[in-house]
């Protein structure tokens, strides 16, 4: 286009020199004979005008496609506590063909407190991106969806999802994030329960994702190490995991009024004891059917046989930090007749209490 256009001005600047030199030469030529030149000269001026204007229009677009690329993050100016990290090129070419990282691994990440004015929106998406609000709100948009991120809100924006996104102004958010790609990407973001017309969930202030956060961004002072990397790559799979489990409980907690951590709370306060299913379905104000069903649901296991896990896991920490006999433990853990406790612990954990 650029050589196009000029071509067609130097044709323009010689018909306009041969047609002025005209003039001057033979002032008293006929008007007729120069009309055909300032014809051409006006028909070439506006061809011109079209081309430049084109041009001018694809290089616009092209500009507009690189601004808005989703692995780029936003460039919104960095205070002295936030962070931006980017993933070097050479590093992203190793965790793409690598099999311990190949199925996600991190392109960008970073944390933003109190971010006044980031915002960005993006028209190209070619990655995927989760940002976590700890504090304060934002403004959401894609082709589906219009809302709000708020505090204890994860954002899913996957590949292929164009977005926009600002900061309020009143109360500018902080937010964790990280840009990520990989062959599995598109089954770990279904299995946390993605959902184009809803990509916010709420899940509260999370103290462990907070941590694992910061274990990513922790990378930045490892000299660009590829190991660290991919110690990266597996905690944002670890993060996006814990989120599949996380989502799955506040959904059916939500729906059934069954509160998984309050129960698991209440199990925990009586470990050194007795707990039976009709005690923990009573407490909870549900029939032994219906607790003993919906605890299956959200951990696998029925909630006695998980009960009894508990005494065991508590059994190995007593047996590794203290020189107490195992009769004196299953004492502690509510069992009177100590082979009784050994077989549960044998059957449980694969080792008799004394070979532990």
């Amino acid at each position: 286009m650029v050589l196009v256009g000029i071509v067609v001005n130097l044709v323009v600047l010689c018909r306009a020199i041969k047609f002025s030199g005209s003039e001057l030469i033979c002032p008293k030529e006929p008007m007729l004979t120069r009309r055909p030149a300032l014809v051409e000269l006006t028909i070439l001026l506006k061809l011109w005008t079209i081309l430049l204007f084109l041009f001018m229009l694809v290089q616009c677009s092209i500009a507009l496609l690189e601004v808005y690329k989703l692995s780029q993050p936003s460039q919104w100016p960095l205070t002295f506590d936030a962070v931006r990290s980017i993933t070097p090129q050479f590093i992203v070419d190793e965790l793409a063909v690598n099999p311990l990282s190949s199925d996600c691994y991190p392109i960008a990440m970073g944390y933003y407190p109190r971010a006044n004015g980031h915002s960005i929106r993006r028209i190209q998406h070619d990655d995927n991106l989760l940002l976590y609000c700890t504090d304060g709100s934002g403004q959401i948009e894609t082709d589906a969806f219009s809302g709000v991120l708020k505090k204890g809100d994860i954002l899913l924006l996957p590949e292929g999802y164009r977005h926009r996104y600002q900061a309020s102004s009143r109360t500018p958010w902080t937010v964790y994030w990280f840009h990520f790609n990989g062959a599995n990407c598109r089954q770990l973001l279904q299995n946390i329960g993605y959902d184009a017309e809803q990509p916010i969930m709420s899940i509260g202030f999370q103290l462990q994702l907070v941590a694992d956060f910061k274990r990513l961004l922790a990378v930045r002072h490892t000299g660009f190490s590829v190991a660290a990397y991919f110690h990266c790559a597996a905690v944002i799979r670890q993060i996006l995991c814990f989120l599949a489990l996380e989502v799955k409980n506040l959904h059916v907690s939500k729906r059934h009024n069954f509160s998984l951590d309050e129960i698991q709370r209440f199990m925990q306060e009586r470990i050194n004891g007795d707990l039976n299913l009709d005690t923990l379905a009573a407490g909870f104000n549900l029939s032994k059917y219906h607790f003993s069903n919906k605890y299956r649901q959200l951990t696998g296991y029925p909630p006695i046989k998980h009960f009894i896990h508990m005494k065991m896991e508590r059994a190995c920490y007593l047996l590794d930090s203290s020189s107490a006999s195992v009769k004196l433990i299953s004492n502690q853990l509510g069992y009177d007749d100590s082979l009784y406790f050994s077989r549960l612990f044998r059957k449980t954990v694969g080792l008799s209490p004394s070979k532990y």
